[in-house]
């Protein structure tokens, strides 16, 4: 009986233990989705997608493995896409899946699996691929390649081509003082005007600094977008804004396209009164008959801007014939009257040393009459000079 007693007992310590040691069933918590968000629209040319996930968490040894599944349909009975994955180094995972078709809604789940064990299905989210369009970059106009600007210069782009489907479109406008774009120094988001498009920042920008610019065109309802256009560069300059300005009897040139570029100033209010303002469009702008004579033809027009009681003004000045630069008689003391601008222009006397603002652009004295192209140069200042004087009072 003791013999028997003390077998039983070792036959039951015996299964204890192994109770004790069976092995435990790993488990599987997790993942959650992170990207695409629940109802987000993407654009069809953002594709192949690339979906990301929080890892999960098991238990257990057995690698974890993810599979993603895209469908057409909230029940996933029309998968479109599926693709198993390892897990992540780092504390997410990501599967790029196929193309789908344009133009519809989709929804996307994961399960992750360890050591044999899956886990549950997420509840899915949902996604829109946007329609099948073509938004072509848009292309710059001014500032001009290497161009200058003021603090706060006014950016134009030629619209961007498009076809498919297309909504409103706007144009994403980004200053960085690096081609590497980062980081940007000023944005904005404007919508599409006719023709071009035109953007100002809200601040000003450093004075006397080199800046790159760039632009991209989204179709908001598709979520479709251009490539960016082609980067360019200006430099800041003290100038006038010419939205400020007063423009006295002739045309209000401000939206005018900047395609030009002033290469130099030389002047004297004295002598004969020589104004030479070379530009880079000299000899290139349309010529139109100078007042319907067929025999003297005008590609420009000179402009002057002169501050007057803190209020800058602006007068077309003499006519420009096909790639001339240089207008004689504009003397100090007659370059007002002569203007024929209205007042307070028609009076201006400008003192030696004063920062007079220079301009050329297509026609523009009997704007609309002799119009050929809209289009201007940049403003530069310049003290104003008399036989060789750089400062002083008349």
């Amino acid at each position: 009986m003791p013999f028997r007693m003390s077998v039983l007992v070792i036959l039951l310590s015996v299964g204890l233990v192994a109770c004790d040691s069976a092995p435990t069933s790993p488990t599987v918590t997790g993942p959650t989705l992170a990207s695409p968000a629940n109802g987000t629209v993407i654009g069809n040319s953002a594709q192949p997608l690339t979906l990301t996930v929080n890892n999960a968490v098991a238990s257990g040894s057995g690698a974890l493995t993810y599979t993603f599944e895209v469908a057409s349909d909230s029940g996933f009975t029309r998968i479109e896409s599926t693709a198993t994955v390892p897990q992540g180094a780092g504390a997410q995972t990501t599967a790029t899946i196929g193309t789908l078709s344009a133009g519809r809604e989709y929804f996307w789940r994961v399960r992750a699996t360890s050591g044999g064990v899956v886990g549950s299905n997420t509840a899915p989210f949902r996604f829109t691929i946007g329609a099948a369009v073509t938004i072509e970059a848009p292309v710059p106009v001014s500032p001009s390649a290497g161009g200058t600007g003021s603090q706060r210069p006014t950016l134009v782009v030629t619209n961007s081509t498009r076809s498919g489907p297309v909504g409103a479109v706007s144009y994403r406008f980004e200053i960085a003082g690096s081609l590497a774009f980062s980081p940007v120094i000023a944005s904005g988001t404007v919508a599409e005007g006719a023709g071009t498009t035109s953007f100002t920042p809200g601040a000003d920008l450093a004075l006397d600094t080199a800046y790159y610019w760039r632009v991209q065109a989204v179709d908001q309802a598709s979520a479709g977008t251009s490539a960016f256009s082609a980067t360019r560069s200006f430099t800041t300059i003290l100038t006038v804004d010419l939205r400020t300005v007063n423009y006295q009897r002739f045309v209000n040139v401000a939206d005018w396209p900047e395609t030009n570029r002033i290469i130099s100033v030389d002047q004297d209010g004295g002598g004969n009164g020589p104004m030479c303002i070379n530009h880079t469009k000299s000899g290139q702008w349309p010529t139109v008959p100078f007042l319907g004579d067929p025999s003297n033809h005008v590609e420009g027009t000179q402009w002057y801007l002169a501050q007057i009681n803190g209020q800058w003004y602006a007068g077309a000045g003499e006519w420009l014939r096909p790639g001339q630069i240089c207008k004689s008689g504009q003397l100090t003391e007659a370059i007002g009257p002569d203007g024929t601008w209205g007042g307070p222009m028609d009076t201006w006397r400008p003192r030696i040393g004063e920062l007079v603002g220079y301009m050329v652009t297509t026609p523009a004295r009997a704007w609309p009459d002799m119009r050929t192209i809209d289009e201007r140069s940049n403003v530069v200042l310049r003290p104003w000079t008399e036989n060789g004087r750089t400062s002083g009072r008349r």
